[in-house]
C-alpha cells in the first residue's frame, strides 16, 4: 500500500459542513423565534411552526458543487492507495505562485514514486466529456431524467495541471530537488465517458486506470526521486 502518512483531512469536506453549519445557524435563529411566537397564538400554530423549523433545518445541506469535489478527491485517494509502498500521497498541495490573488495555487494531488513526481488534477463530473486540448471549455454531456440531451462547459483540466507542473517544478528547483514531473488529469465519477483524442500531450484517465499508468510510467529522462525531494513536498503541507 503507498504511503498515505501526508495525507490530511480534506478541506472541500470541511468548508462545505461550514457552509452547512452557517445555514442551520440562520435557520435557527429566524426561524425558532418565529416558531416560539406562534405558541402565544395558538399551541397548534406554535407545534406547526416548530415542526417548520425542524424539517427546514434538516433539508440544509452543504454546496453540491464543494461536496462533488470532496468525493472526487476521497475516490482519487481510495485508487491511489493501491499504489506500491515506495510511492508517497500528498492531498492537496498548496504551490506558491506570485500570480495567484492568495499567493497559492492548490495541486489536488501530488504523488511521489521510485523516479517521477505526479500532479493529478481531479474532477468528478459525469456525462459525456470531449477532451479537445486546444479549447479553453470541455463540453460535458448529459442526459435529463426525461431523456432529454442537454451541454454544460467545464474549464480545460489540462491547462489547469500543466500550471500546476510548473509551479512545482519551480519551487522544487529552488530547493535544488527538482526531478520529472508528470501531469494526470483524473476523472473519478463512475459514470463519465471519456473522448480522448491521440494527440493529448497531458494523459487523461479514469479511477480504473489511473494505477497503472502510474506503476508503468517510465520518465524520458530517469532520475531516482531522492528524499529531498519528497520533504520538500511535505513542507507545502505545513
Amino acid at each position: 500500500m503507498a504511503n498515505t502518512r501526508y495525507v490530511t483531512a480534506n478541506r472541500l469536506t470541511e468548508e462545505s459542513k461550514a457552509i452547512q453549519a452557517k445555514g442551520r445557524n440562520l435557520v435557527l435563529i429566524l426561524g425558532l423565534p418565529v416558531a416560539v411566537a406562534a405558541f402565544f397564538i395558538h399551541p397548534l400554530v406554535g407545534l406547526v411552526a416548530l415542526a417548520g423549523v425542524a424539517a427546514l433545518y434538516g433539508s440544509i445541506g452543504g454546496s453540491a458543487v464543494i461536496e462533488a469535489g470532496a468525493r472526487g478527491e476521497d475516490a482519487a485517494l481510495d485508487w491511489l492507495s493501491k499504489l506500491p509502498d515506495s510511492f508517497a500521497i500528498f492531498n492537496q498541495v498548496d504551490l506558491p505562485s506570485e500570480q495567484s490573488r492568495t499567493g497559492m495555487v492548490e495541486a489536488d494531488l501530488v504523488v511521489t514514486g521510485p523516479e517521477a513526481v505526479f500532479v493529478i488534477e481531479v474532477k468528478h463530473n459525469n456525462g459525456a466529456i470531449d477532451c479537445d486540448e486546444s479549447r479553453s471549455q470541455w463540453t460535458v454531456s448529459k442526459t435529463g431524467r426525461r431523456g432529454n440531451r442537454y451541454g454544460k462547459e467545464m474549464r480545460n483540466p489540462i491547462r489547469q495541471v500543466k500550471k500546476q507542473v510548473w509551479l512545482l517544478s519551480e519551487y522544487l528547483k529552488s530547493r535544488k530537488a527538482k526531478r520529472w514531473i508528470q501531469p494526470i488529469v483524473l476523472f473519478t465519477h463512475p459514470d463519465v465517458s471519456l473522448g480522448r483524442s491521440s494527440d493529448l500531450s497531458v494523459p487523461v484517465l479514469t479511477g480504473p486506470e489511473v494505477v497503472e499508468y502510474i506503476r508503468n510510467f517510465k520518465p524520458e529522462r530517469p532520475r531516482p526521486v531522492k528524499e529531498n525531494t519528497v520533504q520538500a513536498i511535505a513542507t507545502l503541507k505545513g
